[in-house]
């Protein structure tokens, strides 16, 4: 199982990484997209959903602390918590469902929407520093 999870993490990670290289812009859109499919399709086929967005969310945690140190500690946080909200909410209404489709959707919109406020704020943070 934790072999199939870490398939997933990685080929999520050299996903985004590719599209961040050719469409900056949209990382944002992309990588939520590209992860929520992955891990809920992945995570359905070992029935194992909850599990693999929490597992998903800490393996990008520990690259948060490695490549940004004590700075990365809120974003390992928040990415643990927000991938675990997101598996919780994907399998909630795959519970309510029983409809894949509409679940992955469902995780896709939360992570978008989450990634767009966390971009923001970031933004207006780097905006309200300078001089």
């Amino acid at each position: 199982m934790l072999l199939i999870v870490g398939i997933i993490t990685i080929s999520a990670y050299i996903l985004n990484n590719l599209l961040y290289k050719y469409l900056h812009d949209y990382s944002t859109l992309t990588a939520a997209i590209i992860e929520e499919i992955l891990k809920t399709y992945g995570g359905y086929l070992i029935a194992q959903i909850l599990l693999t967005h929490v597992i998903f969310g800490l393996v990008e945690a520990i690259i948060d602390i490695k490549n940004n140190g004590k700075k990365g500690i809120y974003p390992a946080i928040f990415s643990l918590l927000g991938h675990a909200a997101f598996g919780y909410l994907t399998l909630t209404v795959f519970r309510l469902t029983e409809n894949l489709f509409y679940s992955i959707l469902t995780g896709i919109f939360a992570h978008i929407i989450y990634n767009s406020l966390v971009v923001g704020i970031v933004n207006n943070q780097r905006g309200s520093n300078r001089p």
